[in-house]
């Protein structure tokens, strides 16, 4: 027959619920004691079977098992336990005799998070007990912490991929609104000017402008950047001229540098788009940057 004592089977306000189990109603009587004069609600069971059904009932905030029992050990009481995710959580000490080292490094194995010798101890008996409920406790507030810090890191990125969304939405509408200005505001007077009478120069520069407009809304300089991180200002300038089909002497001309300067800026550019060493048409090299 179970010993009770006058709170067991209840929860005393912000105390934890402890489980005992054990066949000796001596140890049960001797356990319920200890722990309900320090406020803990108590609940026994006599044997593992009648445990398991217990507590998957109302789980308990910690488990005292007895190792040695008939029918069903404690060992397979805790392995069933830990083998059950509604349960495993729930830290076990196990009851274990002076001299029952074996016993003792088995209940570690199966999940045991720690064990109380006989004859109890009741310094030892609350000591252990209030350390692993501080120990559940703080673990569950480090797993709650996490899952708040998740749940804000997946608002935070979900926020940023809004953002982003909209960053490349607004981009994509000045990109166009700036094509649309060229072609409306800008092109028509060019085409007016080239047929105007020009000389071979004037003419040479309104050919460059039109490119570097065609060159802007066909994204070839963006494109052309990324292929060759680092070109300078002037190595665009020469790279735009180049795939019009420029020769040194003309590029020279039109942007009043040396044609030693327009070959260094070439071998810059083959450098850094990886050609040196290579028969590669620049040119042609250049143009199909566009196209990729």
């Amino acid at each position: 027959m179970q010993t009770h004592s006058p709170i067991t089977d209840s929860l005393v306000e912000d105390k934890a619920v402890i489980m005992i189990i054990d066949d000796s109603p001596e140890s049960l009587k001797l356990l319920t004691d200890i722990l309900a004069g320090q406020g803990f609600g108590v609940r026994q069971a006599l044997s593992g079977r009648m445990a398991l059904d217990a507590i998957k009932q109302q789980l308990p905030d910690l488990i005292i098992l007895d190792i040695r029992m008939p029918e069903m050990d404690g060992l397979e009481v805790c392995r069933q336990l830990k083998n059950d995710a509604s349960t495993r959580t729930v830290p076990v000490i196990f009851i274990s005799g002076l001299r029952e080292s074996d016993d003792k490094v088995k209940a570690f194995e199966v999940g045991g998070m720690d064990y109380i010798t006989k004859p109890f101890q009741e310094a030892e008996v609350l000591a252990r007990v209030k350390l692993h409920l501080t120990l559940c406790k703080m673990k569950q507030n480090l797993e709650e912490l996490v899952q708040r810090r998740t749940i804000r890191l997946e608002e935070s990125n979900t926020a940023l991929k809004v953002l982003l969304e909209h960053r490349q939405s607004e981009r994509e509408k000045f990109e166009e609104n700036v094509i649309t200005h060229i072609n409306s505001l800008v092109m028509p007077y060019l085409k007016r000017l080239k047929e105007s009478s020009l000389d071979q120069q004037q003419t040479a520069l309104t050919d460059v402008i039109e490119s570097n407009l065609d060159e802007i809304t066909s994204q070839f300089s963006g494109k052309l950047y990324t292929r060759a991180v680092g070109l300078t200002r002037r190595e665009m300038e020469v790279a735009a001229l180049i795939k019009m089909g420029k020769t040194n002497i003309e590029i020279a001309g039109l942007l009043y540098i040396s044609e030693h300067a327009i070959s260094f800026h070439r071998q810059n550019l083959r450098k850094k788009l990886g050609l040196l060493g290579q028969k590669v048409n620049l040119v042609a090299y250049l143009n199909e940057i566009i196209l990729k």
